[in-house]
């Protein structure tokens, strides 16, 4: 065995060591968010930093180092489209903690990349090999989060688009292994049904029919001024929106992390 060689193993093991470093510590974190409260207390923020830093390094990792992973550790396309997926899910949790909206618009593009990208397209076959459907629920519930991300987007165009790819991937799924979850699904493609006739009760147009997208958005144009004396920098700390309609439109789904 020569040196080079020597060299090239030892280079091989490193990096695939330290993948799996990466992979494990950040599934920790990102089960750990579990555990904080879903809005106030200040801990979250820190919390989410070092879970969003080590997932920025396992996805520049595998980036770089793509061959040697596939070839030494066997990395399948499907678990690279999970790390996207969780990436995603850290946008969406940043952007329901803060409402910024580009964090919104940061998950869309990662979710949409896995759908461009086909990350999930062999789930199926993988499940039948191992006989359980794990990574079908993960492509589901990929479906959700990002038909959610979406809605919110007002992207009814996609929301359509995928609410057609879900309901095959629910007839599939609910067909191959008759699954204990199957109203739980149906339940959730009626109620993502509901948001869009909903959204399409009222139509506002302008003077060429156009359809005008509205945002109740706070901005310079529609605050109310600031009265003197008053600090110039106002932050909203904490809110709280309940609705207990009979009639409401609701989404039941738990598509959090």
């Amino acid at each position: 065995m020569t040196d080079l060689k020597v060299d090239r193993d030892e280079h091989e093991r490193k990096v695939v060591n330290e993948f799996c470093h990466l992979l494990e510590k950040s599934k920790q974190l990102f089960n750990g968010l579990r555990d904080l409260p879903q809005y106030g207390h200040r801990q979250w923020q820190s919390y989410f930093g070092r879970t969003f830093d080590v997932y920025t390094k396992l996805w520049k990792f595998q980036q770089q180092n793509r061959q040697i992973l596939d070839l030494k550790y066997g990395l399948k396309r499907w678990q690279i489209g999970e790390m996207a997926s969780k990436i995603g899910q850290l946008y969406y949790h940043y952007y329901l903690r803060t409402s910024e909206t580009n964090y919104l618009n940061e998950a869309f593009s990662f979710y949409s990349a896995i759908k461009a990208r086909a990350y999930y397209s062999k789930a199926t076959r993988e499940d039948s090999i191992s006989g359980r459907p794990d990574l079908m629920v993960k492509k589901l519930r990929y479906y959700a989060r990002f038909i959610v991300v979406c809605l919110l987007l007002k992207k009814m165009k996609m929301v359509r688009e995928l609410v057609r790819e879900l309901t095959r991937q629910i007839e599939d799924y609910t067909a191959t292994y008759e699954p204990d979850d199957q109203l739980e699904w149906s339940l959730v493609l009626e109620e993502i049904k509901g948001f869009i006739e909903a959204d399409n009760v009222v139509k506002v147009l302008d003077v060429e029919l156009n359809a005008i997208v509205l945002s109740h958005r706070l901005g310079p144009l529609n605050m109310a001024p600031i009265e003197k004396g008053m600090p110039s920098f106002l932050s909203l700390q904490e809110i709280l929106i309940i609705g207990n309609c009979s009639e409401q439109v609701g989404w039941r789904l738990a598509v959090s992390v």
